[in-house]
């Protein structure tokens, strides 16, 4: 052969001879090994093998508190009744590649494989759960799903509905196995963060107070609530010991396009009171009921409260089938309720079936400048498991659906009004003879497709 040729094969050759003598790469086991009860004792173990990516002989090898067990090379175990509690794990070697098994403690239910959830960009609105993988196998299990370190009530089914309020977190859940004759155990599944969903906004409806000056609100969508609250439900006082007594002409339409509600003594004693006697104040109460409702989204109004120790001034919403399920099963969301007491401080509450007679469920935020010298935004963003409420836009408040006080799931009428003294007003100063606060617009939107008007 010409030597020309001979280089030529030789350098065809070359790369195949060296890969023969390069060793061959060993691979990692696919699943490794687990560990099973064979009986009810807690004592006989049987060993579920690796499965590795080739077929290829293995070697065992049983372990009991970290020490190889002298012998223990076979698939099958068995431990003595004095070294119950201690760990033993089972690991598996291939190619010089060793597979390890979980570390369980004799006696104890074995977990092999931990539950997990699942929680795909297809399905955002369901979390499901994957059962673990135990022995014995008909180990009773329970579930109890988180939120951080915060228990989410009532969550223990295999599948969970993420809330608004779990936005921005972590979820796993808490598997509680048991069997009887072994000591039970509980393993946590995999964290997912539920993602946060932007929020947007599309109005509906509004109510800008356009009206000619000095006119009475829109009688298409506003009627007085006239009286002391003895001829209403509530009972004298409007449940609160309110010392006023409503009447239609306090509230007009400015020529700003604002509603103006005002509180007066002047004129008061002219009606009688449910205190036995002629009045003390007059104001003025307009609502929305069997007119207009509404069902979830945002609802917001721009409000410029009143001064004076003793102003109750509100902007709030009470079930629409309050005639036939009572307060507070019928459920009350507070927008807001500006107290002259307090002139620097906003209250966002909701009584419903549990909380109505115990002060509601809420917060307050402060408001440094006080809500009496300017206009100033005050919003809800009601959803079907949350209400959140914002001063200005800013979130300083929210409350969720956690048991039967959540009462917050159908049609709700408007509120607009200014009361004096009672539960929260406080005592009235007796200087103070006349009050007011202005509403300058009110908004209501959807929320990402969200939110529902009613026309009656």
């Amino acid at each position: 052969m010409p030597m020309r040729n001979l280089k030529l094969v030789l350098a065809f050759l070359l790369p195949f001879s060296l890969l023969a003598l390069m060793p061959s790469v060993a691979h990692a086991a696919d699943v490794n090994p687990m560990i099973t009860y064979s009986d009810n004792s807690g004592l006989n173990f049987q060993a579920i093998p690796a499965q590795w990516p080739k077929a290829g002989a293995s070697k065992y090898q049983w372990y009991i508190n970290g020490k190889p067990v002298p012998g223990a090379t076979k698939l099958a175990l068995k431990a003595t009744p004095k070294q119950k509690g201690q760990r033993i794990q089972f690991r598996e070697s291939q190619s010089g590649v060793t597979s390890a098994s979980v570390v369980a403690k004799i006696g104890q239910i074995i977990v092999n494989i931990n539950p997990t959830i699942t929680y795909s960009g297809s399905d955002l609105n369901t979390a499901t759960l994957t059962p673990g993988t135990v022995s014995p196998k008909a180990s009773k299990v329970t579930y109890k799903w988180y939120k951080g370190p915060i228990d989410i009530a009532g969550a223990t089914n295999v599948t969970y509905k993420p809330a608004t309020g779990d936005q921005g977190f972590k979820i796993y859940v808490n598997a509680k196995y048991s069997f009887k004759g072994f000591s039970e155990v509980l393993v946590n599944s995999n964290e997912v963060e539920i993602p946060v969903v932007k929020r947007i906004y599309q109005q509906l409806w509004a109510e800008e107070f356009n009206g000619p000056a000095g006119s009475l609100p829109d009688p298409s969508i506003w009627s007085s609530e006239d009286g002391d609250g003895s001829k209403a439900a509530a009972g004298g006082g409007w449940g609160n010991r309110e010392r006023q007594y409503y009447i239609p002409s306090l509230a007009k339409i400015t020529a700003d396009g604002a509603l103006n509600i005002q509180a007066t003594t002047d004129g008061a004693n002219q009606y009688i009171c449910y205190y036995k006697g002629p009045c003390e104040w007059v104001s003025a109460k307009y609502i929305t009921k069997n007119k207009i409702g509404f069902k979830y989204g945002r609802m917001e109004a721009r409000i410029k409260g009143p001064v004076g120790a003793g102003t109750w001034g509100a902007f709030w919403m009470l079930g629409a089938d309050i005639d036939s399920r009572k307060w507070p099963w019928c459920g009350e969301i507070d927008v807001t309720e500006l107290v002259g007491k307090d002139p620097q401080l906003n209250y966002g509450y909701l009584h419903g079936l549990l909380s109505g007679g115990f002060g509601g469920r809420g917060t307050t935020v402060a408001m440094p400048d006080g809500f009496a010298d300017e206009y100033h935004t005050y919003a809800i963003d009601w959803l079907p498991d949350q209400i959140d409420w914002y001063l200005d836009g800013v979130l300083f408040g929210s409350q969720q659906k956690l048991d039967k006080d959540w009462v917050f799931d159908h049609e709700f009428y408007l509120i607009m009004n200014l009361a004096m003294g009672g539960n929260l007003g406080g005592t009235i100063d007796p200087k103070l003879n006349q009050a007011q606060m202005s509403f300058d617009w009110i908004r209501f939107s959807s929320i990402n497709g969200l939110g529902e008007v009613i026309k009656r």
